[in-house]
């Protein structure tokens, strides 16, 4: 009987430990899993970075005879803009400045990846040319953002801009999938958003999404990346505010019944679509929150 109890109690013991051993092996395992895939589709994505210069939309204006004149309607967008000093063309408007910094969500260089788009956009808010210097990388951890924030602040594309100055910033899940302390993480972006501001930067950020919805995700990993996320999100969010940032939430923006065809099918970065849709967001939010001037376009005066 004594023996019976004693295996008994024995058991009671070593049953937990056993699962969380086991629960901790396969976290490992699913962890390992995940930053290699991170790492693959870093290491397939285009090289970072654009530069360029983006033309408000001109619209064609009828005279008092009837007849037509001014440029045909475009979509605000312009070639690569080869020379890093770009003046002020005699009698328009100041250039804005448009920088695009972070990770997957808002990288990339085609003419359907955020930051054209987000040129284009502002482009077309204000009436003015943008100059746009994109930086933001594939799965760029922390460390990545102080680095474009140095090229930020030294870009001469970017200084010959004498109207608004406008940063997005989307970083956090590179940290959350290659585990950092979240003190330096925040700490980084808090950095980085003081010397944006200083340097007359308008700043959106861009809050970690919510990484358990990435395809493929099983327990434990995905309960642990759901906590993760929305801790570092949420630490963001008042980081942003203490900055005197503007904060957006990546969730919030790619969710929905749509969310499906909102993301790529990695779940690492917007599909097509989501792109489009992260794109009007963040304009929407910079024409409501922040004081922009409004310059006339071709044709508003005609």
């Amino acid at each position: 009987m004594r023996r019976k109890t004693a295996v008994g109690l024995l058991c009671t013991v070593a049953a937990p430990t056993v699962l969380a051993g086991a629960a901790s092996g396969l976290l490992r395992l699913q962890a390992g899993r995940l930053r290699r895939a991170f790492t693959a589709a870093a290491d397939a994505s285009d090289a970072p970075g654009t530069r360029m210069v983006s033309e408000p939309p001109a619209f064609i204006t009828a005279s008092a005879d009837g007849s037509l004149s001014g440029a045909s309607p475009t979509d605000g967008s312009s070639a690569d803009d080869t020379s890093p000093t770009d003046p002020s063309r005699a009698g328009e408007a100041p250039a804005a400045a448009l920088a695009v910094l972070g990770d997957s969500w808002v990288a990339g260089s085609a003419p359907g990846d955020p930051a054209r788009l987000l040129s284009r956009g502002l482009a077309s808010l204000l009436g003015t040319r943008v100059h746009l210097s994109a930086f933001a990388e594939p799965s760029a951890r922390a460390e990545a953002l102080i680095t474009q924030v140095d090229r930020t602040l030294a870009d001469p594309h970017l200084r010959t801009s004498g109207g608004p100055r406008i940063a997005v910033v989307s970083m956090g899940t590179a940290d959350i999938v290659f585990p950092v302390t979240g003190s330096i993480t925040l700490g980084v972006l808090s950095s980085a958003l003081t010397r944006l501001d200083r340097a007359g930067f308008a700043v959106v950020v861009l809050c970690c999404p919510n990484l358990s919805s990435l395809p493929g995700l099983r327990d434990p990993l995905r309960t642990v990346l759901r906590r993760s996320s929305r801790v570092l999100a949420g630490s963001q969010w008042l980081a942003a505010l203490a900055a005197g940032a503007l904060p957006l939430s990546v969730t919030s923006i790619l969710s929905g019944t749509s969310h499906g065809g909102l993301v790529d099918p990695s779940g690492q970065r917007p599909s097509p679509l989501g792109r489009r849709q992260l794109a009007a967001a963040i304009l929407h939010e910079i024409a409501q929150r922040y004081a922009l001037p409004q310059y006339s376009r071709a044709g508003d005066d005609a």
